[in-house]
């Protein structure tokens, strides 16, 4: 390792006892942090920048100031950095310099990622800059306002989107989480120039933001192309404005009719907890790997419950379960395609609560918890794998070798009292969408 020349950065080294990887974090003197994962002898290199605002965190506060964007804001911006122009854009800058770049909105953050088996400086430098100083003109905005409506119009038509942004309809009444990532009509045509200058000003603002770099990649030469690029200080981080939620879902179902040839069902089961207490850290990761292992014991094709339903004609190959937990909210869904979506929905609510409060299968529940903790140490010599993984943990924040040891600690005894809600009847909601002029078939 090389002795750090480079001003305001600070350097933190772990390595996991499992693997011999390394983990570097560099972090600067304005916030900005550095996830460097050397890869001596690869030739593919991984990059991401974490952008920490999501759709949810339309309402946020700096200070004693409360701030408000419209919803869809985030997915907005996105846009503008990252789409197409007649020239190419950015997107056709970073191929022209040999990276396979993309971007994506979630709930919770933005990510900017790219991979490329070329030097990785060129593209990095590229796409900082065009993050740090973005294109919000009024001329970006308005060349990007009608493909972003097209863009919901298309979601809103099909109806897997639309199956699930009436799931979070009902399991919602106040929490941002059940709007549409990308907004709605009305919002979208709301957002203006100064309403994605307050979000770039606070969130784009290297105090925020962080990189994740996975590869062989000399960490002098990202430190000397940081360093220009960074202020000497940070500034006041923004922190989102809490949103009280009712524990149980906001209504119990809903039937929606659309030109498909087979309906459709999802289970939605609300999660309490993290309404309660703010999540982090560990914490957090611990909880949203705990959920998955319960609903995988619980739904899997190995499970009574999935054995059941298939025999019983109610579910198809479609099916599939996911849980996702945040700071501040969680849930569950769970579904596919039904010939009696109803009858499906209602028998999959019946056997969970059943299973639930019977026990879940201490057998079942430790081959996934070993499947899953070794999937996952074996998904770590993927560059982009690791890279992502990493990425998506600056959020919380936790690092990528902290999780063998969150999957050692989960036991099944813990659980009972943390996921209860699985057994209450009232934590459950139903969406269906069936087709146009068809009805709900029932037993």
């Amino acid at each position: 390792m090389f002795t750090n020349t480079v001003k305001n950065f600070y350097l933190t080294e772990t390595q996991d006892p499992l693997t011999g990887h390394l983990l570097q974090t560099w972090r600067h003197s304005s916030g900005f942090m550095l996830k460097l994962l050397p890869r001596p002898r690869f030739s593919r290199c991984f990059a991401a920048v974490t952008v920490p605002f999501g759709s949810i965190h339309a309402d946020f506060r700096v200070g004693e100031r409360d701030y408000s964007v419209p919803a869809g804001s985030a997915h907005f911006l996105e846009h503008c950095i990252f789409s197409r122009d007649d020239e190419g854009g950015l997107l056709g800058g970073l191929s022209r310099l040999g990276a396979s770049a993309n971007a994506y909105t979630s709930h919770t953050h933005t990510m900017y990622y790219f991979s490329t088996t070329g030097s990785v400086v060129e593209p990095l430098n590229k796409y900082l800059r065009a993050l740090l100083k973005p294109d919000i003109s009024p001329e970006r905005i308005e060349a990007e306002r009608p493909v972003i409506l097209a863009e919901l119009d298309m979601y809103r038509d099909d109806p897997d989107s639309r199956l699930f942004s009436d799931l979070l309809e009902l399991l919602y009444a106040k929490h941002p989480v059940r709007i549409d990532v990308g907004g709605t009509h009305a919002s979208v045509n709301a957002i203006t120039e100064a309403d994605l200058r307050v979000i770039v000003d606070h969130y784009y603002h290297p105090s925020s933001l962080s990189l994740t770099i996975a590869g062989d990649v000399e960490a002098e030469k990202i430190l000397r192309l940081l360093e220009p690029l960074l202020p000497a200080e940070k500034i006041e981080l923004p922190s989102a404005v809490p949103v009280i939620e009712q524990p149980l879902p906001f209504a119990a179902d809903n039937v929606r009719a659309m030109d498909v040839r087979t309906a459709s069902f999802l289970v939605g089961i609300k999660d309490p907890l993290p309404g309660r207490e703010r999540l982090r850290g560990r914490d957090l990761a611990a909880r949203q790997r705990a959920g998955r292992l319960v609903f995988d014991t619980l739904l899997s094709e190995a499970s009574a419950i999935h054995e059941t339903l298939l025999n019983e004609g109610l579910i198809h190959d479609s099916f599939s379960a996911q849980y996702t937990c945040d700071a501040d909210f969680g849930f569950a869904v769970a579904g596919g395609e039904s010939e009696k979506p109803e009858q499906a929905g209602r028998r999959l609510i019946e056997l969970l609560v059943s299973q639930w409060n019977a026990g879940l299968d201490a057998k079942l529940f430790d081959i996934q918890k070993r499947a899953a903790a070794g999937d996952f140490l074996r998904a770590l010599d993927s560059i982009d794998y690791s890279g992502m993984v990493q990425a998506r943990c600056n959020l919380y924040p936790v690092d990528l070798f902290d999780y063998p040891l969150i999957y050692d600690k989960i036991e099944l005894a813990d659980l009972r009292e943390s996921f209860a809600f699985i057994g209450n009847p009232e934590s459950y909601s139903l969406s269906i969408v069936n087709p146009l002029g068809g009805q709900v078939n029932v037993t």
